[in-house]
């Protein structure tokens, strides 16, 4: 008598499997980021199984460690706000440059976060952490860069005008404004594409 195929009785088994792991993993996900946004700082093991009803032995098989968990869902976080990584065209005059680009800017800064805040605490312990932010500020230096190529080309000192609009439009400059000197979101847009007009014109 031959032997059954448990190839093909056991992958609806197998198939099963995958889907709970994936569904586990994105409530996982979601409940670490949740956690984030709501302000948690350090969220733990505990935190995150609690919130999103997975065990805390669950969460260690669907992730090596936390610190794989942070990188999953930063990077998850990154790409649901992909539609901030877009070049300003640069055909337009510099007024409406600047203010499309400082418009992107602070509402991809606003939406970041309390996860940008995570991030950045994690980034001294965290080359993974680290590696990713990095990733994002060199992508944003590249667009300013790309962006006023064309006053950068009659400035004596074009380099140090651009390190000064890169500052600028930092996160850390928008994290300083909106926490430290307390202005609104419009208010704040107003002195930032004050302050670039100015650098550029």
């Amino acid at each position: 008598m031959s032997k059954p195929d448990v190839t093909i009785n056991d992958k609806p088994r197998l198939d099963g499997r995958n889907l709970r792991a994936e569904k586990n993993r994105k409530l996982v996900a979601e409940a670490f980021l949740k956690l984030l946004v709501d302000g948690e700082s350090n969220p733990t093991a505990q935190m995150i199984s609690k919130r999103s009803g997975v065990s805390t032995s669950t969460l260690f098989r669907l992730y090596e460690d936390l610190e794989a968990l942070h990188i999953a869902v930063l990077n998850d976080r990154v790409e649901q706000l992909r539609e901030y990584f877009v070049d300003v065209p640069i055909q337009l005059p510099l007024s409406e440059r600047v203010r499309q680009l400082v418009k992107l800017r602070s509402s991809y800064y606003e939406k970041v976060g309390n996860v940008r805040r995570y991030a950045v605490a994690r980034r001294r312990v965290s080359k993974l952490v680290d590696n990713l932010l990095s990733k994002n500020e060199k992508w944003f230096y590249s667009q300013v860069q790309r962006l006023f190529a064309a006053e950068m080309s009659e400035l004596e000192q074009a380099a140090d005008v651009l390190l000064g609009i890169d500052s600028m439009t930092s996160w850390e400059s928008w994290e300083r404004l909106r926490t430290v000197q307390k202005l609104s979101v419009k208010r704040a847009k107003v002195v930032v594409e004050a302050n670039l007009i100015k650098l550029l014109s």
